[in-house]
């Protein structure tokens, strides 16, 4: 849905000057702050993409935050007696769009692979969208500012501006969205002098002693090489329409299920996205498809397999429609599920696997038949079968009598939460191929 145009929303609720003739000043010096130079990055597309996600100040009701000057004499630019100025708005933890925009255009400009941009009202809305690995946010634990308060040269009048120097300092924290917790610490300092007098004027050296503190946090080397790690080595092969991806053809298996049941529920695993989960398979060694509304826009995913061991994969193809998806993983070592090139039949018996509504519940077999053929929203072929099917699902194989794929599990007919009615869709598997790009090579059925 449209996003509401991006206003100004204030940092603080009331900046105070205390001017009272027995109110003695208390001194906060505004530092030095040297600006460090940003971490050369060749490519953005190397590191992994990071999003900002909030801004607070820990600052308590009253502190004192900065100086007015004073101007006892007529003639001077300054308004008023002096004081102090103090932070009126207590703790707070509030999203701020003018902080957004900051962080985004200071990331951004020192070739980050920040993602997020404040001018995209429907990014959300787009299937290009990628996905944070990283949130990262800031906390600002200290301000101090010597401002100024304008005044009209001739009259003395007060013109409700300021201007002046000041600097903050800021705590920032990156959250990791696959390991769910909090993977680096570190703090900046930044500064900044507005030497014209502006409406809010104490904002507005706030704001940009905090784009300099953000420009600072460009220069972490730390911080580069955590984006830099942790992700899988790859081929080049993201490219769906140009690079046709190639992959062994196992030889279908030709006796009862029963009897391969334990190889194929090895192959199947539990995908970790956000707050849930779905089910994907090997196709290949290194390689496991799933649904698109499973791994979302997310680059990296958590994978579990059957044994409990965790592995990490990257998402290198997609085709939002068809509802599948690649994913590319280091080999373990387990044995793909053989793909049957015919398709299936209705009536034919049918039976799912995945991770229905809990991952404990990975690798559970439900069994059905073939219902019938019919076309989706988009007039692709979807298969209709009666096979229990539930949330967690997704993206799970449906094999024929033998254990060979002729499906991928992606919908269900019913009210969301409630048991499955019977009426299930699943991708047919060739297809899903076709749309990825995805041939068999050349060569002779492996067994």
């Amino acid at each position: 849905m449209p996003q509401p145009l991006r206003r100004r929303i204030p940092l603080m609720g009331v900046v105070t000057a205390v001017g009272l003739a027995a109110c003695q000043t208390i001194e906060v010096p505004v530092p030095e702050v040297k600006q460090v130079q940003s971490v050369e990055i060749g490519d953005a597309g190397e590191l992994a993409p990071i999003g900002f996600d909030r801004v607070g100040v820990k600052i308590k009701r009253g502190t004192p935050i900065g100086t007015y000057e004073p101007g006892p004499i007529a003639f001077t630019e300054c308004y008023g007696t002096g004081g102090n100025i103090f932070w009126n708005q207590g703790r707070v933890l509030a999203k701020n769009l003018e902080f957004a925009d900051l962080f985004f255009e200071e990331m951004k400009g020192a070739n980050f692979n920040v993602v997020g941009s404040p001018d995209k009202l429907f990014r959300r809305e787009t299937e290009e969208k990628v996905d944070a690995a990283y949130l990262m946010g800031g906390q600002i634990e200290k301000i101090a500012m010597d401002a100024c308060q304008g005044k009209d040269f001739w009259t003395g009048r007060p013109l409700f501006t300021a201007k002046g120097k000041g600097a903050v300092t800021v705590k920032w924290q990156v959250f990791s969205l696959l390991d769910r917790k909090v993977v680096f610490e570190t703090t900046t300092e930044g500064a900044a002098t507005v030497s014209q007098g502006a409406p809010d004027g104490e904002l507005v050296i706030i704001q940009q002693a905090f784009a300099n503190a953000v420009r600072n946090l460009t220069g972490n080397q730390e911080l580069v090489e955590l984006l830099s790690r942790g992700a899988p080595s790859i081929a080049d092969i993201k490219n769906v329409d140009d690079t046709k991806l190639l992959i062994q053809r196992m030889r279908e298996r030709k006796g009862s299920i029963t009897d391969t049941i334990d190889a194929t529920r090895l192959a199947v695993v539990t995908i970790e996205s956000g707050g849930g989960h779905g089910s994907g398979f090997f196709i290949a060694p290194g390689l496991i498809m799933t649904n698109a509304h499973v791994v979302q826009n997310s680059q990296y995913v958590k994978l579990r397999l059957l044994t409990g061991r965790k592995i990490l994969g990257e998402v290198i193809r997609k085709h939002p429609k068809r509802d599948v998806a690649l994913i590319q993983v280091e080999p373990p070592g387990i044995t793909p599920i053989p793909i049957r090139t015919d398709p299936a039949r209705i009536t034919e018996t049918v039976f799912a696997i995945g991770s229905p509504l809990d991952k404990s519940l990975s690798g559970t077999v439900t069994k059905g038949i073939v219902s019938k053929f019919l076309p989706n929203r988009y007039g692709m072929e979807d298969i209709q079968a009666d096979v229990d099917i539930q949330g967690g699902n997704s993206g799970g194989a449906l094999l024929d009598a033998h254990g060979n794929i002729v499906g991928v599990t992606y919908a269900g007919w019913g009210p969301p939460g409630q048991f499955s009615a019977g009426v299930n869709f699943f991708v047919p598997i060739m297809d899903a191929l076709r749309k990825l790009n995805v041939d068999f090579k050349a060569t002779k059925a492996k067994s």
